[in-house]
Formats: C-alpha cells, sequence, structure tokens
C-alpha cells in the first residue's frame, strides 16, 4: 500500500509546483529579500508586512478601527495575507485567518504572532465558514466575482460583519486583481459606513480626490439584528 507523502503539508504528487515555490523562497529570503518580498505581493495583489515590519498608516488605521469595532472572542478573517493585521487585535480573541495562497499562508504560521492566531489554507468558495462573533474582509470582496453574494453567506455566520472595500474605483485602477468596480453605498443599505483616504485619515464623509488622495476606502459595519 502507498501512502502520500506530502512536504510543508502539501501533497507532493498533486501539489509539487507549490512545494517547488516554498523551497524558491526559503532560499530567496535568505538571499533575495527585497524579491521575496516582492513575490509575497502576489504582484502587488496584496498588502505584505511581516513580524516587526512598520505597517504602512492605512492598513494600520483599518485594523486599529477592527480593535475598536469588534464584538466577541472569536475572530475570522478572509484574506489574512502574512497575519499582519492580528497583531493589532486584542491577545485574548480566538482568530483564525484564512488566505487562498499556499505560500502566504507558510509565511503567516512562521511569523508567530501569537499562540492564539492560527492560519489555514482555503478558498473561501469552498470553505466550511465557522460561526463566530466577527469576520473580518479587507479588500476582499472586490477580488471575488461573486463577492457580493458572498457578503450574504458571511452575514448568516456572524453577529457583526467589518469590511473595506474601494469606494467607486474605476475598472483598471488598480489592475486585473479586482473585479468587481464603482462600488459604492447603494451596495451596503445595511452598513454604517466610514471612509479611509490614502494616508490613513477617518472621516464620516468621502474625502475628495487629489493628487494626494488617489483613492478611497469604505469602512464598513454590520450587525445582526
Amino acid at each position: 500500500m502507498t501512502h502520500n507523502k506530502t512536504l510543508y503539508g502539501l501533497n507532493i504528487e498533486t501539489q509539487w509546483e507549490q512545494i517547488l515555490e516554498l523551497h524558491v523562497l526559503a532560499l530567496a529570503k535568505e538571499h533575495k529579500p527585497d524579491w521575496y518580498r516582492w513575490r509575497l505581493t502576489n504582484n502587488f495583489e496584496r498588502a505584505v508586512f511581516l513580524n516587526g515590519d512598520p505597517v504602512l498608516p492605512r492598513e494600520t488605521t483599518r485594523y486599529l478601527w477592527a480593535n475598536q469595532n469588534l464584538l466577541g472572542e472569536s475572530i475570522f478573517e478572509i484574506g489574512c495575507s502574512t497575519g499582519f493585521g492580528s497583531q493589532f487585535l486584542p491577545n485574548n480573541v480566538n482568530y483564525l485567518g484564512i488566505d487562498y495562497d499556499p505560500l502566504i499562508i507558510n509565511v503567516a504560521k512562521d511569523q508567530r504572532w501569537g499562540q492564539n492566531r492560527h492560519f489555514q489554507c482555503a478558498d473561501i468558495n469552498n470553505f466550511n465558514i465557522p460561526d463566530c462573533d466577527t469576520i473580518i474582509a479587507f479588500e476582499v470582496i472586490e477580488h471575488l466575482d461573486n463577492g457580493l453574494e458572498l457578503i450574504d453567506a458571511l452575514q448568516k455566520k456572524c453577529k457583526r460583519l467589518l469590511l473595506t472595500v474601494p469606494w467607486k474605483e474605476p475598472k483598471g485602477f488598480w489592475g486585473e486583481h479586482h473585479k468587481l468596480h464603482d462600488l459604492d453605498e447603494s451596495l451596503f443599505p445595511d452598513f454604517k459606513i466610514s471612509y479611509i483616504n490614502e494616508n490613513g485619515y477617518v472621516s464620516k464623509v468621502v474625502e475628495p480626490i487629489s493628487a494626494t488622495n488617489k483613492c478611497n476606502l469604505m469602512l464598513l459595519r454590520w450587525d445582526c439584528v
């Protein structure tokens, strides 16, 4: 009888390319750190910060906003990247972060963000969403063709849902990774809405687009009635 062999928790026969890339990343981390960090961004699709890195103002502000708006102690995050956002959340919460990319999840697990921080490689469209107190999905919805439909599924699994999405982003502004565009307040009638600009400033009204503020995000909070 043969048994499936694994490396990095991946099946050698069916996930060989992913295993090979993990080896490449391990070498690059030591010898080509700039390329290593660039690769983790997946062509700038995601924000990447490692343990000890300074986090940019907008990313810092949105996770501090999440901290201030958490409900309960069971927290589920979709699109967690390296897990850097979990450092801004209380130590006593039970946190599970998922991302579809096994490479970034491997890095997240290696960062040692805390005992109550857990990470799993999963595609949200094929994942059994756990019942939890708060779900966080920062700049995830616009990456999915069914992003707006996913919101309905998430609302059935939590007491509070925290989202960020680009405000009225024109097609092509952030490249091919974004599938949904021109998202505005009309699509989120049951959410409390505020805004965060490119420099991490939060306000109740959207800041005008300018040379120093090329984009805004909506901060969206939904509560189960």
